[in-house]
């Protein structure tokens, strides 16, 4: 069977755990699964926990792999290309922004198509910590395997509240470690979104914002028929 390229950040490295939280952040680890093994398909990861979808390309663009191989993406949030895209010093400018919703929208259509313009191989994209912008992504010749991995959870619970995914982690992330003031904009936005996130929590589904194992097991069984399909259309 074909083998891929799985490339993601955190949120493709493993199913997270309260266990397993602390360890192998930067690298796989024995033991940790992913939504790649669900599928009983070779692959090769490439994985930049932490980081934004154009530090993950620069690391791709350093394998040399040959274009005809397929890359299953699972996509980051575009405000970590804040300071990588627009050169400010201030890579953290977005959460700082009363417009901060409009910023991530333009991250989001530079850094896809950065990507389309120097990745030749066939790309599916999943949306992880932020959902992909499928008409975007599909006239750029993208495939888009699922637009949102955070929708689907909703959908699987029920959810009365959710709205979009993106990574509001990031909020909190940078503001404890970094000592970001976030605009009301952005605070605002967080509240409800790690309100939903903790609520996904306590169904089994997120651990530490970030997928559970089962959250992992069960997308890769709904995402495998698309995936399978995609893959043979690549022969």
């Amino acid at each position: 069977m074909t083998k891929i390229i799985f490339a993601g950040d955190s949120w493709a490295l493993k199913g997270f755990t309260n266990e397993n939280y602390a360890y192998g952040n930067e690298n796989p680890m024995e033991g940790d699964v992913r939504l790649a093994d669900h599928w009983g398909i070779p692959y090769v990861h490439c994985l930049t926990p932490g980081r934004g979808n154009l530090t993950l390309l620069d690391r791709f663009l350093t394998m040399n792999i040959n274009p005809t191989v397929p890359v299953i993406w699972v996509y980051t949030e575009p405000g970590r290309d804040y300071g990588k895209i627009t050169g400010d010093k201030d890579e953290f400018g977005w959460i700082r922004s009363e417009d901060i919703f409009n910023i991530r929208t333009e991250l989001d259509t530079i850094t896809l198509k950065t990507i389309r313009k120097k990745i030749k191989n066939p790309v599916g994209l999943i949306g992880g910590l932020s959902d992909i912008n499928a008409e975007l992504a599909e006239s750029l010749e993208f495939k888009v395997i699922h637009p949102s991995w955070q929708r689907w959870i909703s959908e699987k619970l029920n959810s009365q509240w959710f709205k979009f995914g993106w990574g509001a982690c990031d909020i909190g992330w940078r503001m404890d470690s970094n000592k970001v003031i976030p605009s009301k904009a952005a605070i605002f936005a967080w509240d409800e979104q790690i309100k939903e996130w903790c609520w996904w929590e306590e169904q089994g589904y997120f651990c530490h914002e970030h997928p559970t194992p089962q959250a992992n097991q069960e997308f890769a069984e709904f995402l495998q028929p698309t995936v399978e399909k995609w893959l043979h259309e690549q022969r």
